[in-house]
C-alpha cells in the first residue's frame, strides 16, 4: 500500500462516457468530473496530466490514450509514494529529476523557435566569417586548450581585418595545434557551396553575430575551442529569397533552438559555480569504456 502522508491524493478525472465504459466492475451514475483548464484532462493530488502529454504516452507506447492516462495516473500516485516515503531526496533520484528537467529544454526551445513563424530575411542571409580553433588533441589537455583560445580571443578582439585577425590568431595560437580559415559563404543549414556541411553550434554561432567585425565569444564544438569574426551577411535577392525561405525553414527553426539553447547555457555557467574534483581524472579512469 502506498501511504501519502499527510496530503491525502485526490484523482479526479474528466472522461468521455466511452473512456468510462469497459472499466472494472459495473458503475453506475456519472463519473467525478471537474472543471478542467484548456488541455487538462486529470489531476492527481497536485500534479497534472494533461492532453499533450497523453497523446505522446499513446503514441510512444502504441496504446490507446485512455490506457496512457491511467498509466500517467498510477505514475504519479508511484511518484507520490516515493516523496512520501522520502526517496525523492535521495542524490541519484535528485540527478534524475535534473537531468529529465535538462532534457525538456531542448524541446521547449525548439517548439518556441517554431512558433516564431516563416523564416525572416536577416535569418537566410548568407554568411562568410573568419575563425581560429585550437584543435582537439589527445596531447593537449582541456585547461591548456581553453588557455590558448582565450589568448587568440584577447589578441583578435582589436583586429581592424581578416588578414588582421588570421595573423594575430597565429601569433596568439603558441604550441596549440590550431586552423585558421576564412570559410566561403554559407546558409542557415550549414551548407557552403562546396556541398560542404558545417557543425551545427558552430553555424549557430556564426548566425548570432549581425555586423561584420563582430567577434564572437569562445565557442566549442566537436573540433574544437572556436572564435569566429563575421566578414559579411548577404541576404538573397528576388525569386532566390523566397526559394530559401521555403527550402531553409525547418533549418532556420534548428538554428534558433541552438541558439536559444546556446545562450541559456552561456548565461547559466556565468552566474552557477562548478567545482570538480581533484580526484575527478582518477574517478573517471575507472569507468568501463564504451564496448
Amino acid at each position: 500500500m502506498i501511504c501519502a502522508g499527510r496530503r491525502p491524493v485526490v484523482v479526479v478525472l474528466v472522461l468521455s462516457a466511452a473512456t468510462g465504459a469497459g472499466g472494472c466492475g459495473t458503475r453506475s451514475g456519472p463519473q467525478p468530473t471537474y472543471s478542467a483548464p484548456s488541455g487538462e484532462v486529470a489531476r492527481v493530488g497536485d500534479d497534472r496530466v494533461g492532453a499533450a502529454l497523453i497523446a505522446e504516452v499513446a503514441r510512444a507506447r502504441g496504446v490507446t490514450p485512455s490506457v496512457a492516462m491511467a498509466a500517467l495516473v498510477e505514475d504519479a500516485l508511484a511518484a507520490q509514494g516515493a516523496r512520501a516515503q522520502g526517496l525523492d531526496r535521495s542524490p541519484e533520484v535528485q540527478w534524475e529529476s535534473t537531468a529529465a528537467l535538462g532534457r525538456q529544454t531542448p524541446q521547449l526551445l525548439l517548439a518556441q523557435a517554431r512558433a516564431k513563424g516563416s523564416p525572416t530575411d536577416d535569418e537566410l542571409a548568407r554568411l562568410e566569417v573568419v575563425h581560429a580553433v585550437v584543435l582537439r588533441s589527445p596531447s593537449l589537455s582541456e585547461g591548456s586548450a581553453l588557455f590558448t583560445v582565450h589568448a587568440i580571443a584577447d589578441a583578435v578582439a582589436k583586429a581592424r581585418s581578416t588578414e588582421d585577425f588570421m595573423a594575430r590568431a597565429k601569433t596568439a595560437s603558441g604550441e596549440a595545434r590550431t586552423s585558421i580559415e576564412a570559410l566561403r559563404a554559407f546558409d542557415a543549414s550549414g551548407r557552403m557551396e562546396d556541398g560542404q556541411v558545417l557543425d551545427p553550434d558552430f553555424v549557430a554561432a556564426a548566425f548570432a553575430l549581425h555586423r561584420p567585425g563582430e567577434t564572437s565569444p569562445i565557442v566549442e564544438t566537436s573540433f574544437g575551442w572556436h572564435v569566429l569574426r563575421l566578414v559579411s551577411r548577404r541576404v538573397p535577392a528576388g525569386a532566390a529569397l523566397e526559394a530559401s525561405r521555403s527550402e531553409l525553414a525547418e533549418s532556420v527553426v534548428a538554428l534558433r533552438a541552438r541558439g536559444a539553447l546556446a545562450e541559456v547555457l552561456r548565461a547559466r555557467r556565468q552566474r552557477t559555480r562548478i567545482d570538480v574534483s581533484a580526484g575527478a581524472g582518477e574517478l573517471m579512469a575507472q569507468v568501463p569504456p564504451m564496448p
